[in-house]
């Protein structure tokens, strides 16, 4: 067998064979020829041992029982007879379901590193000026590809959320793609922020104009603020648009804001993973203003404000419900 304690770091292909064999746990301890199998899979390759070793790990753990408790409620799975002593087989259904959920983040971030021009780590900030003059702050855990050739000035913002502060061309429109929407510009200061699929817009200074994927199309001036979601643009904010700018100060501002979508931002700062697992509370629209220093703190916050239970598990998971 691999030595699963060397320094092996599983690729996306491991991880997800490793969940799908993990959730058949019992099938391949009562099967010995799935249980060959399962062997010749994991000795094939220490990423395979490796990934399976981590998943076995996260099983054990106290933590991750108490959140699989949680979802065998919401999966409908009968809890096991007192005079069970193992696990019963239904619930490595929720087990994998779980792993899943959490699944998203373990996934490699070769892929974007090699379609971004510029990247930005955990909590990072980055300033950048472009070729032709441009200065950009790129917020925490965001991505930009950039190609500025000829009468061709454009920016692929691939996740996260940047400001720019673009050189005045009129001749040479600087176009922002963000998910299925473009933001056209001359030369003003404005914010891109993409989530999903929402896609948020935010001016300082200048003209924007944004186009949906539809063909729709807004102009928006200082102060203005507005969002594309659902493939389609949603109500322009004549104010707030300062809210949508406070990352640059290092804050989280909002107003009657869906909580499934501060979250959704809040994972650009907090190291760990964060899943929602209850559908009232992620509609539930809350308001505030904090510092980014604490993610945290924020959450804890929110979830009484919700009145939602916050579980952590191993490597600063939080299950919220």
């Amino acid at each position: 067998m691999a030595d699963s304690s060397d320094k092996v770091i599983p690729g996306e292909m491991a991880r997800m064979q490793a969940t799908q064999w993990f959730s058949q746990r019992d099938e391949v301890a009562g099967d010995p020829l799935l249980d060959a199998r399962f062997k010749q899979w994991r000795d094939a390759d220490p990423e395979h041992a490796c990934a399976y070793q981590a998943l076995e790990d996260l099983w054990r753990n106290s933590a991750f029982e108490q959140a699989l408790k949680n979802i065998e409620v919401d999966l409908d799975i009968p809890p096991a007879p007192r005079w069970h002593k193992r696990r019963p087989v239904r619930r490595l259904a929720a087990a994998a379901a779980l792993l899943l959920m959490l699944g998203a983040g373990w996934m490699s971030d070769v892929p974007m590193h090699m379609r971004a021009d510029h990247i930005t780590a955990l909590a990072e900030v980055q300033r950048l000026t472009l070729d032709d003059g441009s200065r950009i702050v790129l917020g925490s855990n965001s991505a930009i590809s950039v190609h500025m050739e000829g009468d061709d000035r454009r920016i692929s913002l691939l996740r996260g959320e940047f400001y720019i502060e673009a050189f005045h061309d009129a001749s040479r429109p600087l176009i922002v793609d963000a998910g299925r929407s473009t933001v056209t510009v001359a030369g003003t200061q404005f914010s891109v922020g993409l989530q999903d699929q929402l896609v948020t817009v935010a001016v300082r200074e200048g003209r924007v104009r944004v186009a949906d994927p539809s063909g729709g199309q807004s102009l928006l001036r200082a102060g203005q603020w507005q969002q594309v979601g659902h493939g389609q643009l949603q109500t322009l904010h004549e104010q707030g648009a300062d809210r949508q700018l406070a990352w640059l100060n290092g804050r989280l501002s909002f107003q009657d804001v869906p909580l499934a979508e501060v979250l959704g931002t809040l994972e650009r700062y907090y190291p760990g993973h964060i899943v929602l697992l209850n559908d009232r509370a992620a509609q539930f629209r809350v308001s505030g203003n904090y510092g980014l220093d604490d993610p945290l703190a924020i959450i804890e916050a929110l979830s009484k404000v919700t009145s939602t239970q916050v579980t952590h598990l191993p490597g600063s998971t939080l299950i919220i419900r």
